[in-house]
């Protein structure tokens, strides 16, 4: 009998129920979902990257010879007629070139003689494919280090054969036996393959990853001799143990070495292990998060439903029956009620682990396997929170059952002071009755407002996180390209004479082996008044004429080194410091970019021999080619982004979802235990003749202004966690996330929480105008 009375009370309230089952079922289905999704990768991932040896560190390199180098005299000669890269050394004198790669493996080794290095070749190509523009990483094969993985098919090893990375292949519909054409050249694809090295592809500067349009590819080596596009190299390295790598640059013996990177700190190899590793830490933290709402909101509920029933309670009681016999029934609903919904979020957890671990692979180049289930997930998800609601449910119908029969029977007396409600009082002391009541009653209770500012100022956070999200895709993809005329950018054949300048072409000169500050940016040598490539600061001001008498700077590069305009920068270029003043600053966030004069970097560049020397073009018209190593589309870049630009949305909708969800649950069930509560008090109000209006107000209107003040007290909150968040990101992964904060974000915010307010608290209204002028006389038993 007593178990149907207690089923009878909790019937109705099924609404209350089904918000605290919302944000049950959230902390159970993120969990799960984003454990079992990692775990489909990260196991996989582990054994791939140790069989095939992934690199512990890389030794990123100038790509230009060293003044110490420059000493022997076989590479002066070359140096003096005008080959200064490492790419147009080993074009010259293969031999010659391997000599100084084996004099820079040496001489590292030296200073580290645990490490193993090997030497990392690789060439990029960009082509079209129905009109689509595509890039690829075309990797020389690895001996012992990065060595290529082949997860069907097999290796490459005719000239007119090539394996590809599977994701690149399924969404070209490539399979294995069909061919593909690279710049009209014609490959049959062979297998399907992998390269340790590159488990993000990001083969620039550039944030852009669509893995539908850039690909890995692996060729003989012959084949990948005879290729015609630009070629880079660094050390790959291996060590027993990371703490016996010494990352420190000798200025003289190891000045070929831009920088030491370890693989964990390296966005195109590393950042895998940061986000599965966060993944899973943030998993359990949110849902934790999430539970702990529940568990708090689910104590206010069975606080306020056995006060509601203490009359009845009282009588039991006064009857004979013990606390455990009284306490049972509502134990045993309210732990049947969390195990319900804990278990159907993790059916649907295990259902999205799936889509999530192919969002994973949509952007990271890792093998997968099945998801299986595991016990200790089961019970992470559903028995640990569950065994926690029991306790804290447990103890806390123990405990108000501890009250004696007579105490039960009489009215309840609700106390109502507590530190916040000492505050707001003292602020409202000259105010009339009425506006101390509607102020007062809602902050009764701390643990309901402590949830309800916790919600406001997580939903604040998740929304204002999903606003500055817009655009940022772009500005990390795509940059500056919006902003400038050219259609098209194409680079020189070092090993053909450049073809006459038609109209509608201009010069540039690109330099990516410069240094500064100990870190590798590019030199991009621009006239001053250039047409096709102008420069603008963030108020839209055209900059490009400073180039005159001084740099300009990405935004990222000012970021990341903290410079100002008017700074003086020491920059290295082939060895030798330069001067520069910075006169601006462009809103370019895809690389560490100095934009300088062209024939003041034409003149550093060849010891003050021609200030005419150009490396690439940009037309309006496309180019040829046949007289250009690479011809890249400006449209086809922006393009590129497209799939990023999808994903952010994915992410922007999830959040907004996500914040609405968890508001709009937090905001109906307190403002109806708000409601119940003040039963006697809502119709002692219409007793004494307060209209409907009025009552709504006094009740309710509170938290209209308390979620005003929780808003606003959110906003530095929120701000803060993102700013950190880009400092971490800027150091850890050297990637400058250019999230930027409008003011209309914050109305646009409001807004939304405004929205999720009125209609959450719209049905607690409806229950106000139902509660009928004699519940004042019931209460008392009159």
């Amino acid at each position: 009998m007593l178990q149907k009375n207690v089923l009878r009370a909790l019937r109705k309230k099924w609404m209350q129920l089904a918000a605290i089952g919302i944000i049950i079922i959230l902390s159970s289905l993120t969990y799960t979902m984003m454990f079992y999704g990692i775990s489909g990768i990260e196991e996989p991932t582990e054994r791939y990257l140790n069989d095939y040896n992934q690199e512990d560190f890389s030794v990123e390199m100038l790509n230009t010879v060293t003044q110490q180098e420059a000493a022997d005299p076989e590479i002066a000669r070359f140096l003096s007629e005008g080959i200064f890269s490492l790419s147009d050394l080993k074009l010259a004198d293969p031999g010659l070139f391997q000599t100084l790669m084996d004099r820079r493996i040496e001489a590292f080794r030296l200073q580290n003689p645990d490490a193993s290095l090997e030497l990392r070749e690789f060439k990029m190509a960009n082509y079209t494919v129905n009109g689509d523009s595509h890039s690829a990483l075309m990797a020389k094969d690895a001996e012992t280090i990065n060595q290529s993985f082949i997860e069907q098919g097999q290796k490459p090893t005719g000239a007119s054969q090539i394996a590809v990375n599977k994701i690149y292949a399924d969404k070209n519909n490539i399979g294995i036996g069909d061919n593909l054409s690279i710049n009209e050249t014609d490959y049959t694809v062979t297998g399907f393959v992998l390269f340790p090295d590159y488990t993000l592809p990001m083969f620039d500067d550039s944030f852009s990853i669509d893995s539908g349009l850039q690909a890995l590819m692996l060729l003989p080596d012959a084949a990948y001799e005879k290729l015609n596009y630009p070629e880079s190299f660094r050390l790959a390295g291996s060590i027993p143990d990371a703490e016996l790598l010494d990352t420190e640059i000798d200025g003289t013996e190891l000045s070929f070495a831009g920088q030491i990177v370890t693989t964990e700190n390296m966005t195109r190899s590393g950042a895998i292990y940061g986000e599965l590793n966060e993944g899973k830490t943030m998993s359990l933290g949110l849902s934790i998060f999430i539970a702990a709402i529940a568990v708090i909101i689910v104590s206010i509920m069975i606080f306020n439903l056995l006060h509601a029933e203490r009359s009845q309670i009282g009588i039991l009681k006064a009857l004979g029956y013990g606390r455990l016999e009284i306490a049972a029934p509502y134990f045993i609903a309210i732990s049947a009620f969390a195990f319900l919904m804990l278990t159907i979020g993790y059916v649907l957890g295990l259902a999205a682990a799936e889509p999530l671990k192919n969002l994973y692979l949509d952007f990271y180049l890792l093998p997968s396997a099945a998801i299986g289930q595991s016990w200790i997930v089961f019970a992470t998800a559903i028995l640990v929170p569950l065994l926690f609601f029991s306790t804290v449910s447990g103890y806390i119908i123990y405990r108000i059952l501890g009250d004696r029969a007579l105490t039960l029977l009489s009215p309840p007396v609700h106390q109502s002071v507590n530190r916040i409600s000492r505050a707001v009082s003292r602020l409202l002391s000259g105010a009339s009755g009425a506006t101390k009541f509607k102020y007062l009653q809602a902050i009764r209770s701390t643990g309901s407002f402590l949830i309800f500012f916790i919600g406001i100022m997580f939903s604040t956070l998740l929304i204002f996180f999903a606003l500055m999200l817009d655009g940022t895709i772009d500005r990390l993809t795509v940059g500056y390209l919006p902003e400038v005329d050219y259609e098209y950018e194409a680079f020189l054949d070092a090993a053909q004479p450049p073809p006459p300048i038609q109209d509608g072409e201009e010069k540039f000169l690109a330099f990516p082996f410069a240094e500064h500050t100990g870190e590798n940016i590019s030199l991009y040598g621009l006239s001053p008044n250039n047409l096709l490539y102008k420069l603008y600061d963030d108020s839209g001001e055209d900059m490009t004429a400073s180039l005159s008498d001084g740099v300009v700077i990405s935004e990222r590069l000012r970021i990341k080194q903290n410079i100002e305009i008017g700074d003086s920068l020491l920059v290295e270029i082939n060895n030798e410091e330069t001067e520069f003043i910075v006169r601006g600053v462009v809103e370019e966030f895809t690389a560490d970019k100095i934009y300088v004069d062209r024939e003041t970097l034409s003149l550093l560049l060849t010891d003050n021999r021609t200030p005419d020397l150009y490396n690439g073009i940009y037309s309006l018209a496309e180019p040829s080619s046949e007289d250009y190593q690479t011809v890249i589309s400006k449209d086809g870049i922006i393009n590129q982004s497209q799939s990023m630009a999808s994903y952010s949305n994915l992410i922007f909708n999830v959040m907004i979802a996500g914040a609405a969800i968890i508001a709009a649950s937090i905001l109906f069930v307190l403002t109806s235990f708000t409601v119940e509560k003040n039963y006697y008090a809502i119709s002692l109000l219409k007793v004494l003749g307060y209209s409907r209006r009025e009552v709504n107000s006094m009740i309710l209107s509170s938290y209209f202004v308390y979620a005003l003040l929780c808003f606003l007290i959110s906003i530095p909150f929120a701000l803060f966690v993102l700013r950190r968040l880009i400092i971490v990101f800027a150091q850890d992964y050297g990637i400058v996330l250019p999230l930027i904060f409008e003011p209309v974000y914050a109305l646009i915010t409001l807004g939304i929480l405004l929205f999720i307010y009125f209609a959450s608290t719209y049905l607690s209204r409806r229950k106000i105008e139902q509660i009928p002028l004699q519940e004042v006389l019931k209460t008392y038993g009159e």
